[in-house]
C-alpha cells in the first residue's frame, strides 16, 4: 500500500501498482502459479513496457479497488468505465477495448425469457445478479436507483458467485459482460450451462483509471499515448478481435 505519497508522479520513478482480478476470465485471472494472467493484463503489460514503466499486479475485489484508487493505495484500475463520480478522484486513459453489456442466463432461457427492456424484468418478477460496485451503463444505473426495483436486483461480491447463484436458480439473469461469464461458467465446471441473452443494454468503452493522488495528468497522458500506439498493432487486434477500439 502506498497511501500518503507526497504528490502525483510525472515519470515512472517507481513500479506502478495495477489492480488485477482473480476471476474475470478471459480478461484477468490468477494462473496456476499465482500470477496475473488474461488478455487485459497481457495488453497492459505491453503498454507499461512501451512507456518504460515497471509495474506489479495486485489482486483485489472490484469495490475495494475503487476505494484504493480514490485513496491512492493503488495506481491503476483496468476495465474502468468513465463516470462523472469517478472523475472526481481519478484520471482516465483513452479507451482500450469495448465491453458489450448484457446478460447470461441458464441454457435454454434465452428464448424463454423475453425482454425488450429492463422494465420487462420487473413485470416478470425476475431477479438480476449484479457484481456490487460495477458500472453497467446508464440504463441499469437508472433502473437500480429506482427503489421499486430493489426486489429485482441481487448484489454479489464476485462474478463466479453470480454464476453459481444463476445455476442454483437463485437469480434469473446475470448482468455483465456475457463473453466473460460464459468463459467463467466453463471454468467453474458448468460447461455449456449458460448462454447469452439477446438483449444488449450498452456497448461501453473501457479505460485505465488512474489515482489522481498518485498519477499526474502528464503521466496519465503518456500512458494514453502508449495505448493509442498499441491499438494500431496486429498484436492488439489479435488479442481483442471484435472488442477492439478505433483510435478515432
Amino acid at each position: 500500500m502506498q497511501a500518503g505519497r507526497a504528490e502525483p508522479i510525472n515519470e515512472c520513478s517507481r513500479p506502478l501498482v495495477i489492480r488485477a482480478s482473480e476471476t474475470y476470465s478471459p480478461f484477468s485471472m490468477k494462473d496456476a502459479n499465482g500470477m496475473a494472467a488474461g488478455i487485459d493484463n497481457q495488453f497492459i503489460a505491453r503498454v507499461m513496457r512501451a512507456t518504460g514503466c515497471k509495474f506489479k499486479f495486485e489482486f483485489m475485489p472490484w469495490k475495494r479497488a475503487l476505494y484504493a484508487i480514490e485513496h491512492g493505495d493503488i495506481d491503476v484500475l483496468p476495465s474502468a468505465s468513465f463516470t462523472e463520480e469517478r472523475a472526481k478522484y481519478g484520471l482516465f486513459s483513452v479507451p482500450y477495448r469495448n465491453d458489450v453489456i448484457g446478460f447470461v442466463v441458464r441454457k435454454g432461457d434465452a428464448r424463454r425469457i423475453r425482454l425488450n427492456s429492463l422494465d420487462d424484468v420487473a413485470r416478470q418478477h425476475l431477479v438480476i445478479g449484479h457484481v456490487r460496485g460495477a458500472y453497467r451503463g446508464e440504463a441499469f444505473k437508472a433502473f437500480s436507483e429506482n427503489p421499486d426495483n430493489a426486489p429485482y436486483i441481487s448484489d454479489v461480491s464476485m462474478a463466479p458467485l453470480g454464476v453459481q447463484l444463476l445455476m442454483a436458480r437463485r437469480i434469473d439473469l446475470l448482468l455483465g459482460i456475457p463473453t466473460a461469464y460464459v468463459a467463467q461458467a466453463d471454468e467453474l465446471g458448468f460447461e455449456g450451462g449458460v448462454e447469452e441473452h439477446p438483449l444488449i443494454l450498452a456497448k461501453e468503452p473501457v479505460r485505465l483509471m488512474f489515482s489522481a493522488k498518485t498519477i499526474s495528468p502528464l503521466l496519465a497522458q503518456k500512458l494514453s499515448n502508449a495505448i493509442e500506439r498499441e491499438t494500431l498493432t496486429d498484436t492488439y487486434h489479435s488479442i481483442y478481435g471484435n472488442q477492439s477500439v478505433s483510435t478515432n
